[in-house]
């Protein structure tokens, strides 16, 4: 049975869904990228490990013209025609280009599943909301991450889909390793592994390299801490992920370099293994971006017990409903004064406290259900 994925075999969530939910079940699996990033080395090798096809239109040496651009989308109809009949077709993310290829086959396909990830529900542009809505009445579902992605839904097409409509998770290889990690090591070895400084409290700042992170500006308010606070914090600067721009990229560590406080830049790509250790050594985790719908990152770091200084515009019904350790801001220009507030009391904890509300919704074994049931629906 033919299991094609249209999205990006560079992809963590890609990684993820095809080794926690789609191994083990029989399918003859086939990616057909959305994307020409490199693919991380470890996701290569798991690729070629469990015989998964990944089709590549292009190389990031290509150019990125219009005439570029409809080079690969020729080359996506081929490997389409030479694919033939498809089972399922699963669209995981649903950008404009792959909404389109759906519809130019859609003779050759018996089960389309559209999975919603985040920015394409939340902030897509007139064109997508077109494309998408053009291929609601293929699918047999369409699915969301969380509570706020499925009223945005509705909101923005009506009612007339609540058929195909469902929950479907995008779980995370950190959180069972987290849970397992927090059996056999300590805070403080976490600490040591990530060269925190003895008793400073651990500030990690936004999850990728996106310029939506603002981790720029987000280092310029730590920079106007009092320098009683900045001798307290060191900063953990995740840059290894969405290398879309090198000019912020380097903006980010020259305002790092200047905010007067210890800090690093974490620019290699990690294992699962090495992500848990951080979030298991996080104090405060920073989640300041433009828009979010409920981020693996954020996920295992509230999860690890890192308090969340949040964006107010950031809504996460599920971490309100638990009543997760966060305090809102409704501006970037805040940052500094709420954190002067929090570091007068604040002292680093020496103890791991997972917050268990979270893996009772988002655990392998919830996801995996949830999965088993949809699958089986088709």
């Amino acid at each position: 049975m033919k299991y094609l994925i249209i999205s990006d075999a560079a992809s963590m969530h890609v990684y993820n869904f095809i080794k926690n939910m789609l191994l083990g079940r029989g399918y003859e699996i086939y990616v057909l990228r959305h994307s020409i990033r490199k693919i991380p080395e470890q996701y290569e090798k798991f690729y070629k490990e469990n015989n998964i096809t990944v089709f590549s239109p292009g190389t990031e040496d290509e150019g990125r013209s219009k005439i570029d651009t409809a080079k690969r989308f020729l080359r996506k109809i081929h490997f389409m025609r030479r694919l033939g009949k498809i089972d399922i077709c699963h669209i995981h993310y649903l950008h404009r280009s792959s909404c389109l290829l759906c519809r130019l086959f859609k003779r050759n396909i018996d089960k389309l599943i559209l999975s919603y990830w985040g920015t394409d529900i939340l902030k897509p542009t007139d064109k997508e909301i077109k494309a998408q809505e053009k291929c609601f009445q293929y699918a047999d579902k369409i699915t969301v991450t969380v509570a706020h992605s499925k009223k945005v839904f509705v909101e923005r097409y009506g009612t007339k889909y609540n058929d195909k409509l469902c929950f479907g998770r995008i779980t995370s290889g950190s959180i069972p390793a987290i849970k397992a990690y927090a059996e056999t090591v300590t805070k403080q070895q976490c600490r040591e592994s990530m060269k925190i400084p003895e008793r400073k409290i651990c500030i990690v700042c936004g999850y990728s390299a996106d310029p939506s992170q603002h981790q720029d500006i987000c280092l310029e308010e730590i920079a106007m801490l009092p320098m009683e606070y900045k001798a307290k914090i060191h900063i953990l600067i995740p840059v290894q992920y969405d290398r879309i721009s090198l000019a912020y990229i380097e903006n980010v560590k020259k305002q790092a370099a200047n905010c007067g406080c210890t800090y690093d830049v974490l620019e290699e790509y990690v294992p699962f293994e090495r992500n848990a250790t951080m979030c298991l050594a996080t104090d405060i985790f920073l989640q300041l971006r433009d828009s979010d719908a409920f981020s693996n990152a954020m996920k295992e770091q509230v999860y690890s017990g890192s308090f969340m200084i949040q964006g107010s515009w950031l809504i996460y019904e599920e971490l309100d409903q638990c009543g997760a350790p966060v305090v809102k801001i409704d501006h970037l220009n805040e940052l500094h004064e709420t954190l002067s507030e929090i570091l007068k009391s604040y002292s680093a904890s020496d103890e791991i406290r997972l917050f268990e509300p979270l893996y009772n919704i988002f655990s392998m074994d919830k996801v995996r259900g949830e999965w088993d049931e949809l699958l089986a629906s088709l």
